[in-house]
């Protein structure tokens, strides 16, 4: 299941380098697949099983060959982590903004700790577009995934 985190790497190394652009266009291919239970036509998989173990082995040969054997299992687990570490991470920073409006800070009642909030919304109030009275839109962040969404997919299709 490398190909679910490959998607998420290449996906922001693309940005950045034409190189891994047509790695993440596999990768995406690769998951759509994989998602209809349907097997890679891509050999995508297969490309960066040799790749990776290729270049651990330069290093450790001995763990090179463990990471060619081991290399679905390996990217089983690397995959549950991301998956893990992504719901922390949301879980997190939900409840940092949730806090925020409720309580004022990012750590709940009773708290005088420092919250990263306070000081984006007091030096850029002009990023915040708020919605109600609990609700929030970061405008950055919506401008980010169009940028991101027009320079992977509908700047190709006009070439």
């Amino acid at each position: 299941m490398i190909c679910f985190v490959a998607l998420f790497v290449f996906a922001i190394l693309g940005l950045f380098s034409v190189k891994y652009r047509s790695y993440f266009f596999e990768a995406f291919d690769c998951v759509l697949r994989k998602a209809t239970l349907r097997k890679c036509t891509t050999s995508f998989d297969k490309k960066m099983k040799m790749k990776v173990s290729a270049r651990v082995s330069k290093f450790n040969k001995p763990l090179g060959s463990f990471v060619f054997k081991n290399f679905d299992v390996l990217s089983w687990i690397l995959t549950i982590i991301m998956v893990i570490s992504l719901i922390w991470s949301f879980y997190v920073a939900f409840m940092g903004i949730y806090n925020y409006f409720i309580y004022g800070n990012c750590d709940g009642p009773n708290s005088n700790a420092v919250c990263v909030y306070n000081a984006v919304a007091s030096t850029t109030p002009d990023l915040f577009c708020f919605l109600g009275d609990n609700a929030m839109v970061l405008v950055p962040g919506i401008i980010l995934v169009l940028v991101v969404v027009w320079f992977l997919f509908i700047r190709k299709q006009k070439k």
